[in-house]
């Protein structure tokens, strides 16, 4: 007699709202957890220095964690993912960390460091202009997934020091804010597409396409 087990159904294509917990994490705390990790991964592996690097490099959370990559405004990055997971993807975001090498960098008198590091990041990326972005081309509205973490505290591996577009980079514990606009995914399995467009604060335009294929 045949067997009268169940499979799970396979995850439906859907953007988690951003006041969801997702493997009994808010979405916002998923992000420190992005940053931990790319900031873990050597600068030869990185996938944020790295076009062709694997997604998945140095990667072990139950959520992919899909990475940005900083050696250009404009490029196509594709990743493969494990049937099952939900996806973080970045849209635009920043960290503001410190120390940094300006000694003018402090907090105002009277100010902590965690509201003198979010009002940075937020003021910075209030200049972001025109952010747009689509899944499998359908429009997102951007401004509904907006995440400002608190401060959490970061260790960034010494080979990206010079390397990466941060000066305060100190390859020790050091803390920081991250401020910006993120998707939470579940995909369906196959190939889909995450486009983000945008001008950023230096006024430069910014186009970014994300393959995403998921394992079956």
């Amino acid at each position: 007699m045949a067997g009268c087990g169940t499979e799970e159904p396979e995850p439906t294509t859907r953007v988690i709202p951003a006041q969801e917990s997702v493997q009994g994490r808010g979405i916002t705390d998923w992000t420190e957890s992005w940053y931990h990790w790319m900031f873990a991964v050597p600068a030869s592996q990185s996938p944020t220095l790295v076009l062709e690097a694997d997604c998945a490099t140095g990667q072990s959370e139950p959520v992919f964690l899909v990475p940005v990559y900083d050696g250009a405004k404009t490029y196509q990055r594709s990743c493969n993912i494990p049937a099952g997971k939900p996806v973080l993807v970045p849209l635009w975001v920043i960290i503001n960390d410190y120390p940094c090498p300006d000694s003018s960098f402090e907090p105002a008198p009277g100010q902590s460091l965690e509201a003198f590091l979010t009002q940075g990041a937020m003021d910075y990326n209030s200049l972001v202009q025109n952010l747009t972005v689509s899944l499998d081309g359908v429009e997102i509205d951007p401004a509904e997934h907006r995440h400002t973490t608190g401060l959490f505290q970061f260790t960034a591996e010494r080979s990206l020091i010079g390397q990466l577009p941060d000066a305060c980079l100190q390859g020790t514990s050091q803390p920081g804010v991250s401020d910006g606009w993120w998707l939470m995914l579940t995909l369906a399995p196959g190939s889909h597409e995450v486009h983000v467009t945008g001008v950023d604060p230096s006024q430069e335009a910014f186009d970014y396409r994300y393959t995403l294929v998921v394992g079956r």
